[in-house]
């Protein structure tokens, strides 16, 4: 990575961490177009996002829907004022963002830690449809990395377990004490 051209590893990743950033000075629009801002915002393209995101619901039922601004302190040109998002709404408009980026490459911590459960693994199970895509997901709920391809258990931030989901559990290491009492639920 020191000789990559940093620019050109930039456009390659998408990230979303825990504490993401709200842009609510914006549009619900703009909060997702601010995922890829190099190309012209496109409206399908935000809405493609909104979807897979789980956000375009929600979105559409704000009092100007996509051109809603998402902070009961702004207001439109025409006196609409916007509306404060839930924690959960907020998340699931970092993950249009997210979504609307595109990136080959997707790095997410706890991405949907304020999603209900449903709507949570609708969209893991979209996220590893896409194959072409490399995806590290930082979860601590079994049903966001039990569909993962591989996965890597860290304890004091070293690999201590790799595998798969069925792999991991017949091993009965940390990984399965780690989830047992989920795999208890199953």
């Amino acid at each position: 990575l020191a000789s990559a051209n940093i620019q050109t590893w930039h456009r390659q990743l998408g990230v979303l961490s825990q504490n993401f950033t709200q842009y609510d000075f914006a549009t619900a629009a703009e909060n997702v177009w601010f995922g890829d801002v190099s190309k012209t915002p496109s409206q399908e393209r935000v809405n493609a996002a909104l979807r897979e995101a789980e956000a375009a619901k929600f979105v559409a039922k704000l009092p100007k829907g996509v051109d809603s601004y998402v902070n009961q302190w702004m207001e439109s040109d025409d006196g609409v004022k916007g509306v404060d998002l839930s924690g959960g709404q907020w998340q699931r408009l970092a993950l249009a963002r997210n979504f609307y980026r595109d990136s080959p490459i997707i790095i997410l911590d706890e991405p949907t830690s304020a999603i209900d459960a449903l709507a949570e693994a609708r969209i893991f199970d979209r996220l590893f449809q896409q194959k072409q895509k490399t995806i590290i997901t930082v979860s601590h709920r079994l049903s966001t990395i039990e569909k993962a391809d591989m996965i890597f258990m860290l304890a004091h931030g070293k690999v201590v377990e790799h595998g798969t989901h069925a792999e991991l559990v017949a091993q009965h290491g940390a990984y399965y004490h780690m989830f047992e009492s989920q795999l208890r639920r199953t």
